[in-house]
Order: C-alpha cells, then sequence, then structure tokens
C-alpha cells in the first residue's frame, strides 16, 4: 500500500465504517420496494459508495476503489431507473458491501486480496440491457461464499508468521514496514452538548481542588466539609456526564437482524418478516458488545425452530409470511428485549420426550412438570430437538450458551411458548457495567459487593423465629417465604471460609440477602448488611479469575477491595440449578398469611419512637445525603442534586409527627407526583418488609397518612404521598385537567373490591373526580351486578385477590359474555408480579395498576374512557379536557 500517514488511513476507516452502517439496510429496503424504485434511498447509497470510492482512490486503495467503483455503476443505474432491483440483483450487492466492509476491516492487507468475483458480477449486472425486465445473467455465487474475501486477516496472520520466523536483515527490514499496521480503535459519536458539559464539570472539578488544597492548608475544619459536598457532586454530575457519551442505540444491535432473516429464510424457504421497535432505547457500549451474538442466536432460532413454512402456516389458517419482533424498552431502571415471533411454538410434550430420552430428567418428573418449567427445559446445556444437524442447529450448543452469556452480564432470560401461536424470549439487561449500583455486604469479618440488579429483597429472621422460618428439605436448607421455600446458601460455606458442615439454625439472628439469577431465586445468608454504594467494576487478578463465585472487584472509599459477587456462579458451585426444574407446587405450604394481600413497605422513623412506611411500588429511589446538603430557600427545603433542585417534604411540617432530631446524615425517599420528582427525608431506615395489607383506615387517618398497621406488636402509619404533596404544594395541582361529567348520567365504574380500607381509598378519589361507583366485595357479586343489568357500567376495577371469585376469573367473565366483552377492565394489585401481568393479559386485563399509586390509576381511568374508546358519545367527558389529562 503506498499510502503511509497512519492518521489519514485511521480517519479514512472510521468514515467508511460510517458510510456503510446504514447500507446494508438501505439496500433491504431497496430490495422491498421492488419496481417502486425510491431514487431518494439510492442517491443514499450511491453517496456513501462515491464518498469510500474518492477517498480509496486518493490513498492508493486499488481494491477498495475498484470494488466501490463497481458497486457504484449498478446503483447509477438503479437511481435513473434503468434497472430494477430483485433479490438476485440485491443479493450480489450485499455481499459485495460485505466485501468492501472486510477490505476496510483489514486496510493494510486489502490491496493483496481479490475481489475479482464480486466485480464480475456487478459488472455483468451493470452491462445488462437496460429496462429489461428478465433477470441480468448473475453467475452462480456460491464461489463467493467460499473465496477469500474474509481471508485479509489470516493473511495479515501469516505475514506476522513470517516476521517472527525470519532472521536475516533484509527479512527484518520487510516485517518492519509490514506489524506498522494503523491501530483503529473502534469509536463512538458524542453530541457537542454532551462535550461542552464535561468541559464545564472538569472546570467546577478544578475549581474544587483548588479549595481543597486551600483549606488543607489552611487547616480550616469547617469548610473542609463544604468543599467535600462539592466534590461529591461534582464528581456525580461528571460520573453521569462520561456514562452519557458511552450510551449507544440498541438499534445498532437491531439493524443487522433484517439481513440475518432475510438470508436464513431464503435458505430454509420460508417468509419472514421482521419488524423493529425501540431502536432509540440507549445502553451502555460494553452492553452493546455483548448482546450482538446471543440476540442473533435468538433470531436465528425464530426462523429456523419457530416460523413455520408457508403451505403449513396457511393450513393452520395464518398468513404465509411469518413475523418476528424486535422490541427494546425500559422497565424498572433496566433495558428489556423481546424477540417474538409468531410461530408454531414450542411443543412441551416433545420437549419432555427428548429431556427423557437424554437422561435429563425422569419419566415421572416429565408428568409432574408444569408447561411453563418444561419450555425452560431448552436452557439445559446440550439440549436441542432439531432431528438432524445442519449449520443452522442441532448441535447442542444453543440457549444454555445464551442464557449464561447474558448473565454474565448482569442480565436474565426468560420464555414464554404458546403451542400454534408463537414463542417470546425476554432478555432484561443493566443499563451499564462499568459503574453500579451495590449492596455491601460482611462474611468472614470481610466486605463484599452485591449488584442491586441482582438483589430481590433484605430478609431479617429473628432467632425466635429460626427454628419455625428455617428448615431442611431433603438434606438443604430451605426459607420459608410468603408461602414457600426458598433455596438457601451460606456464603461463609459457599467461599470455603467456613468448614463446618451442619451449620446450626436454631442461634442467633440471620442477615438474609435474597437475590435472583436469571429466573431462579435463592437466599444467600452473610453476617452482616452494610449500605449501599456505586462502585466502579475492576477485572480480578489471575489468580482469581478462576473463582466462579465472583465477577470482579472494586476500590472502596477507605481503598480496601472488595470483591464483587456473581450469584449465579454461586448458584451453579452449590448446585442449585440442579433444582432449578423443580415443580413450585412441590414448594408451596401452608401459611395463613398466604389467605390475605401483602403489601410491600419501606418502614422509617422520623422521631426515635415513631414508625412510619411507604409502600415500596411508590419509591423511584432512595438517597443517603448529608444534612448540611439541605438547603431553604423562601422557606422550601431543597437539595441540589445532578443539576436540578430537588424539593423536599417533612413529616412534621404536615402532618402530626415529632421533630426530626439533629442528624448527620439523613435519607431522601424520591417519587413522583404530578410529573415532578419529590423528596421525602427518612431520618432512620428501619426495614423493607412485605406484610399483610390488613389496614386500619379510621384511627390515625388525617391528610397525609392513609392508614396504620400494626408489625411486631409497632403502629406504623402509612403515609399518603400524593395528599402530602398537595399539603405543601397546593398550586402544583392548580393547573391539573378537571373531567367534566354529566350530572344527570356521569360515568359508573363498578369497584370489585374485598378490602374495605382499599375499596373506600379508591372510591373517595374516583367520586372526587365526578365518577359514580357502584361497589362490589367480590368477584362474584361484582360479576352478578353486571349480569343483572341494574347499572350502565362503563368500567370495572377490580383486586386480583379476592374469595369466591378472584379479579382474573371476573375478567375471563366479563370478556368471554358478548353483552360484556367491549368493558374496559383495570386490574388494581399490591404487589404486580411479571407472573401477575402475564396472567392478567391472558385473561383480558385492559390495564394493570398499583392500589396506592393514584396518579396512575386515574390516568389509566381517564385513557380508557376516552370517547374514542367507550360507547358514549363524548358529552360526559370533554375531548380536549380528556386529551390534557392523558397529557
Amino acid at each position: 500500500m503506498s499510502f503511509d500517514d497512519p492518521a489519514l488511513l485511521a480517519e479514512f476507516v472510521t468514515e467508511s465504517r460510517e458510510h456503510l452502517a446504514d447500507v446494508e439496510g438501505q439496500l433491504l429496503e431497496i430490495e422491498a420496494n421492488g419496481a417502486n424504485i425510491n431514487v431518494d434511498l439510492v442517491n443514499k447509497v450511491f453517496r456513501a459508495i462515491h464518498s469510500i470510492k474518492g477517498a480509496a482512490g486518493f490513498m492508493g486503495l486499488v481494491r477498495i476503489n475498484e470494488l466501490a467503483h463497481a458497486l457504484e455503476n449498478v446503483l447509477g443505474k438503479m437511481r435513473t431507473e434503468e434497472l430494477t432491483p430483485n433479490s438476485q440483483i440485491v443479493d450480489v450487492m450485499l455481499k459485495a458491501a460485505d466485501a468492501l466492509s472486510g477490505l476496510i476491516n483489514d486496510i493494510e492487507n486489502s490491496n493483496t486480496v481479490d475481489v475479482s468475483s464480486h466485480i464480475a458480477l456487478l459488472n455483468e449486472i451493470f452491462e445488462a440491457e437496460a429496462n429489461s425486465s428478465s433477470t441480468p445473467p448473475v453467475r452462480d455465487n456460491r464461489s463467493i461464499e467460499e473465496s477469500e474475501v474474509a481471508t485479509a486477516a489470516p493473511i495479515a496472520a501469516e505475514k506476522n508468521e513470517l516476521a517472527q520466523d525470519s532472521t536475516g536483515p533484509k527479512e527484518a527490514a520487510v516485517a518492519q514496514r509490514t506489524p506498522s499496521t494503523p491501530q483503529v480503535e473502534s469509536s463512538i459519536r458524542v453530541q457537542v452538548g454532551v462535550l461542552d458539559r464535561l468541559m464545564n464539570l472538569a472546570g467546577e472539578l478544578v475549581l474544587g481542588r483548588n479549595q481543597l488544597l486551600q483549606t488543607v492548608n489552611n487547616a480550616d475544619g469547617t469548610s473542609m466539609q463544604a468543599v467535600a459536598a462539592r466534590l461529591d457532586q461534582v464528581t456525580s454530575e461528571l460520573q453521569e456526564a462520561i456514562m452519557q457519551t458511552r450510551m449507544q442505540p440498541i438499534g445498532n444491535v437491531f439493524n443487522k437482524f433484517p439481513r440475518v432473516v432475510r438470508d436464513l429464510s431464503a435458505k430454509l424457504g420460508k417468509q419472514c418478516n421482521v419488524v423493529m421497535e425501540g431502536g432509540e432505547v440507549e445502553v451502555d457500549k460494553t452492553i452493546i458488545e455483548a448482546i450482538g451474538d446471543p440476540l442473533t442466536h435468538m433470531v436465528r432460532n425464530s426462523v429456523d425452530h419457530g416460523v413455520e413454512m408457508p403451505e403449513k402456516r396457511m393450513a393452520s389458517q395464518k398468513e404465509p409470511t411469518g413475523t418476528i419482533t424486535l422490541r427494546a424498552y425500559h422497565q424498572a431502571g433496566k433495558v428489556r428485549i423481546d424477540i417474538c415471533d409468531d410461530g408454531g411454538g414450542i411443543d412441551t410434550n416433545r420437549l419432555k420426550d427428548k429431556a427423557v430420552s437424554k437422561g435429563i430428567i425422569s419419566a415421572e418428573r416429565a408428568s409432574q412438570m408444569s408447561e411453563r418449567d418444561a419450555v425452560w427445559l431448552i436452557f439445559h446445556p446440550g439440549f436441542s430437538t432439531a432431528e438432524k444437524v445442519s449449520d443452522v442447529s442441532g448441535r447442542g450448543v444453543g440457549m444454555d450458551v445464551v442464557r449464561t452469556n447474558i448473565e454474565k452480564i448482569g442480565g436474565s432470560v426468560d420464555i414464554e411458548s404458546t403451542l400454534g401461536k408463537g414463542t417470546s424470549v425476554q432478555i432484561t439487561l443493566p443499563l451499564t457495567l462499568a459503574i453500579i449500583p451495590s449492596m455491601l455486604i460482611r462474611s468472614c469479618n470481610r466486605r463484599f459487593a452485591i449488584p442491586q440488579v441482582n438483589i430481590v429483597e433484605l430478609v431479617r429472621v429473628r432467632a425466635s423465629e429460626s427454628s419455625q422460618r428455617i428448615s431442611r428439605v431433603k438434606g438443604a436448607r430451605v426459607l420459608r417465604l410468603r408461602g414457600s421455600l426458598l433455596p438457601l446458601v451460606d456464603l461463609d460455606q459457599a467461599l470455603n471460609f467456613d468448614q463446618s458442615s451442619e451449620p446450626d439454625d436454631t442461634v442467633g439472628a440471620r442477615q438474609i440477602v435474597v437475590v435472583e439469577s436469571g429466573q431462579f431465586r435463592y437466599g444467600l445468608i452473610v453476617d452482616e448488611i452494610d449500605d449501599s454504594e456505586e462502585i466502579v467494576v475492576k477485572p480480578l487478578g489471575r489468580h482469581l479469575k478462576s473463582c466462579a463465585c465472583l465477577a470482579g472487584a472494586t476500590i472502596l472509599g477507605d481503598g480496601h477491595v472488595a470483591p464483587i459477587l456473581d450469584v449465579s456462579g454461586i448458584a451453579a458451585k452449590t448446585d442449585l440449578r440442579s433444582h432449578e426444574q423443580d415443580d413450585d407446587k412441590n414448594n408451596n405450604f401452608d401459611d395463613a398469611s398466604q389467605s390475605s394481600e401483602r403489601q410491600s413497605l419501606l418502614m422509617f422513623t422520623n422521631a426515635p419512637d415513631e414508625k412510619f412506611a411507604i409502600p415500596m411500588t411508590l419509591i423511584s429511589r432512595i438517597e443517603r445525603i448529608r444534612a448540611e446538603q439541605v438547603d431553604t430557600v423562601g422557606g422550601q427545603q431543597l437539595l441540589q442534586y445532578r443539576g436540578t433542585s430537588l424539593p423536599l417534604l417533612t413529616l412534621e411540617e404536615h402532618i402530626q409527627a415529632k421533630s426530626r432530631p439533629q442528624m448527620d446524615y439523613v435519607h431522601v425517599v424520591v417519587f413522583q407526583i404530578h410529573g415532578r420528582e419529590v423528596g421525602l427525608i427518612a431520618a432512620e431506615l428501619n426495614d423493607i418488609r412485605e406484610v399483610a395489607a390488613e389496614i386500619d383506615g379510621n384511627t390515625f387517618r388525617e391528610p397525609g397518612v392513609a392508614g396504620s398497621i400494626v408489625v411486631d406488636e409497632t403502629t406504623i402509619r402509612i403515609v399518603d404521598l400524593y395528599e402530602l404533596a398537595f399539603s405543601a404544594h397546593p398550586k402544583w395541582f392548580s393547573d391539573k385537567p378537571k373531567v367534566t361529567v354529566d350530572e344527570e348520567s356521569p360515568f359508573q365504574i363498578l369497584l370489585a373490591e374485598d378490602s374495605s380500607f382499599f375499596r373506600k381509598q379508591a372510591k373517595d378519589y374516583l367520586e372526587s373526580e365526578g365518577f359514580s361507583i357502584v361497589e362490589a366485595e367480590d368477584g362474584a357479586k361484582a360479576w352478578d351486578l353486571l349480569d343483572s343489568g341494574e347499572y350502565e357500567i362503563d368500567l370495572i376495577i377490580t383486586d386480583i385477590e379476592m374469595p369466591f371469585m378472584n379479579g382474573f376469573e371476573l375478567t375471563r367473565a366479563i370478556k368471554s359474555n358478548a353483552d360484556t366483552c367491549h368493558l374496559p377492565v383495570i386490574a388494581l394489585t399490591s404487589l404486580a408480579s411479571d407472573e401477575d401481568q402475564r396472567r392478567g393479559a391472558e385473561a383480558g386485563v385492559d390495564d394493570y395498576q398499583i392500589k396506592m399509586d393514584r396518579e396512575r390509576v386515574m390516568s389509566a381511568v381517564w385513557r380508557l374512557l376516552s370517547p374514542k374508546k367507550s360507547g358514549r358519545k363524548g358529552s360526559h367527558i370533554k375531548h380536549e379536557v380528556l386529551e390534557g389529562c392523558l397529557s
């Protein structure tokens, strides 16, 4: 290669990669348009290839120039509409674009690669008679796939070996001129606004450093705290800004799948479309790089195993063309990716037969397995249902590898399938791997970090409860937790700190961290739970890399090193995974608490002898701050946080509560209300507990207090965050759109709820909005009211757990009846698990909401009662006002 400016060469590679990034998808769109040529789209591809050709010619990159020129010729005929694209033509162009990408990725050796077969095929297309309706004479292109287009890397490796073996001065000189290949690192685009913010923060950091040095020199202890607070704030903002530069849209991964599906469909004789949603969702660059292969495997599975042949689909009253949907979205602070197909689904009987024949499970176990457990057999190592081994499937290296790779980056994978209708694979991923929120714990006087993404809840078993709550089943320790048995692992023993074989479960209290590995949960017994902290992940040293229980390490604020626990590795080491497919029914036991609905509560104290609670479902996050960070401006308490001001509320100012004592540190419980983030100051956090939702709504009821419960013989008041915010800032709610209801015929809502507290609470705020409420104490009574025809019901709000007829049964009855199937149903629950939401969707529930979240419930009511969706004429709710509510 004659051009010898490494910097300019690297710039050429970077720009060429950017030009080629969208070419594949654009060529596929050109193919889909067929005779209806989108000239603007063809022009985009033409300009990209033209730019590469021009720069390559200037830099002496002969092969790149020649191949780009041949591609440009074909595109030129297309944009003048002299050539009509078809599958064969686009196939040649796609392979040529792949070859061009290969040349650019190994730029130093590009001039030695033979691309004549690609150029010849492109030239044949170009030289074909203009406007010919027949297919241009395209030669058999199998030779392309078997050619040396992708051999640039082996050639380079061969040259390196030659350089290492050569001993003479001449050979050494040649070799020296050849290992000078410029190192072209991967790059990302960063918006100028982000860089400006980074520069401003860097300036603030310099000022903070100067203040710190001056304060240290003057030995001014008072100023030291203020400087430290400022440095803490700037560092947090800088961290956030830097993380933003690493975020990339997941569409960068999605965009390659139309080509994958196209090529594989053609190979298998199938017809498949790809639908992609949420490509703008951003995750860390490291995550993007890690999920490419697992997603590719699952998309190929959807084409190979999922979508049926066209004739079989038509025999099943389906469209001959199958659809594979890729969907990305944010969920609970993580990223969720769904890969769905409308194919034949998974035959669980076939799965079980295969598993029995392979000796994976016994025939007796297979007969007892639920449908869900049977589907999960595909995650067993070496399991495959393919009839024969091919280059597409059947090698036994499949979903178990996908699952392992996803869990390595802190994610989880789940699968749902319905025979004859299709399969959905759900992947949950963290937003980033570089800096992660973690919980610090202690075991044998050593500190460890557990990523919060793996933590489900914290459980403290008192000494007096140990014998009742911790027991043994088939020799394994389990925790009785809310009606099921949870496997337990003692961290000391898992890490070989404690060699005793029989720990005494009757001595002392137990701190248990309930963790999740994929869809599998277990309890990790630790000595102490310290605090939450954002940690920077560092790789393990050479001597610890083989330890399956550790995922990395971090350096704490005091300079000590804390290993990061790998909850999946611990489960594998302690052989918990071998019991993962056990039927959940075998884990259930009689528990009086199972019959009552439960509520997850954050419990805290404001004054030492006053306890309060907030439903966890309403909390966005919890921050621990120094008390001196709280500012007061115009009588309003604020926290300067991440470049914005967070309004703060205190209980003693708005309800009957004692004043908070002076403290160095406090907690801020952050929640959202009316589109704003607000913080409630909590003096000390006590616990997160799931308790029976038997709430007294009368004794301590006042604006800002919803009611009270008794836990461990202590009365705890439940804070109503909506009323508290309204009491503190009524002006925030003054611009809230009002629903205009016709007094002669208001909308009627049927409210089915067996808890008198929740029924009264929902009725009060619904009536305050002008709706007419019809109450029912259980599902059976609700159905009787509907069936009687006495009321003209417009919408149903139902609890899930109710006697006689639960919410799912009520919804199924409503949706299967011709007179009521049009009615929208909102399901209310205290704990909306993924399983409950899945069952609700199957039953026909239109929306799922949390009971204590008044704003979201009302938003769902307004949306479902829109005149466009209800059978009413719109005289009851003004349409423009409703639109304001929904926005």
